[in-house]
């Protein structure tokens, strides 16, 4: 069904026009039946209007939808289609009219070819016979271009997706490399089993986290192994607290959690002060509520230039996008502390 509708192909088409003109014959036959007047004479001027109607159908069909209505010139199209049926209406009058009303119609002497009401007559009997396909037409091309809008959407969706998602790479592979450098330069017997973390890390990142969305647990899995290496760098000034539950093993997007604890760590960890961070991930059903707590360094402010907040401006433009109304996030922020709570519906 949906292809006699919408194909192009010319078996389709041909039966399309079949049906139309058979139905538009039938609904003229039905008003004729209806008016009580002679069969004889309606059938006689139907006859007469058929090259009319057939012009003003595929005039407009062939010709002024494909040159002005497609390429969303609509003003020129409407002008054009006016004129159109103005042209096909004067034609009608001076031919058809005055030529066969002395061989079909001799009682029509009085008839006024420039009678007003006469040609407005005439005009509404042509449009009528062009309303139905320009309806059709008009629908199977707002279909089309939803589909075509729906598929542009889609994919500029994708592409802005990948490219926040890009962004968020280079930044924790800058973190990641500082913290395995400066354990290289204590020569800590750390450095190795951070190596093997941080292959781990780019494991997921490179080919497990290459789809929409992936299970929680790789994701917490990712977000322990990345602040288990933060740890190595800190000295015992620095408190960091790390919890997660879930009953149920959700899907999430990758990496949508990560800008959050980057943050708390770039702008929360100082080696001149006692400095804290609480991060607790619970997920209860196809609820996920994470919350983040850190105390602010020394010039926190100053700090948080345009470069640190990329993280977080990206995530939030990575909820708008996957999550819409479905997630919720709470921040509170004094010259002491930051916290932030998100609520993420997982459905």
């Amino acid at each position: 069904m949906v292809d006699f509708f919408y194909s192009n192909q010319l078996r389709y088409r041909i039966s399309r026009h079949l049906l139309y003109w058979l139905s538009f014959n039938l609904f003229l036959a039905f008003i004729w039946g209806s008016t009580g007047e002679s069969y004889q004479i309606h059938l006689t001027v139907q006859a007469l209007l058929w090259p009319a109607r057939i012009f003003v159908v595929y005039g407009t069909l062939y010709v002024l939808i494909p040159k002005f209505f497609l390429k969303r010139n609509l003003f020129v199209f409407g002008i054009s289609y006016i004129i159109w049926l103005l042209l096909v209406t004067i034609f009608v009058q001076r031919t058809v009219w005055q030529y066969s009303r002395s061989f079909f119609f001799p009682d029509w002497k009085n008839y006024d070819m420039f009678n007003v009401t006469e040609i407005m007559g005439n005009v509404f009997d042509l449009n009528l016979a062009a309303v139905f396909p320009l309806v059709f037409v008009f629908v199977k091309f707002y279909n089309a271009e939803q589909k075509k809008y729906l598929t542009l959407e889609r994919e500029q969706y994708k592409s802005e997706l990948n490219q926040l998602r890009n962004q968020i790479h280079p930044h924790f592979l800058f973190n990641t490399l500082n913290n395995l450098y400066s354990l290289i330069l204590k020569k800590s017997d750390e450095a190795e089993d951070a190596l093997i973390r941080l292959s781990g890390l780019m494991r997921y990142m490179l080919y497990e986290a290459n789809v929409p969305k992936v299970p929680l647990s790789k994701e917490i899995e990712y977000l322990r192994n990345y602040i288990d290496l933060e740890k190595l760098r800190l000295n015992a000034s620095n408190t960091i607290h790390f919890t997660s539950s879930m009953n149920k093993d959700q899907e999430i997007a990758p990496f949508i959690l990560m800008p959050f604890v980057e943050n708390a760590f770039k702008h929360g960890i100082s080696n001149d002060k006692v400095s804290t961070i609480e991060i607790s991930i619970i997920a209860n059903k196809d609820l996920l509520t994470m919350t983040v707590y850190n105390t602010k360094k020394i010039n926190a402010n100053q700090d948080n230039g345009e470069k640190t907040g990329v993280g977080l401006v990206n995530v939030q433009k990575r909820l708008e996008l996957l999550y819409k109304d479905n997630y919720e996030m709470i921040r509170n922020e004094t010259e002491s502390h930051y916290k932030m709570e998100l609520t993420l519906n997982l459905i």
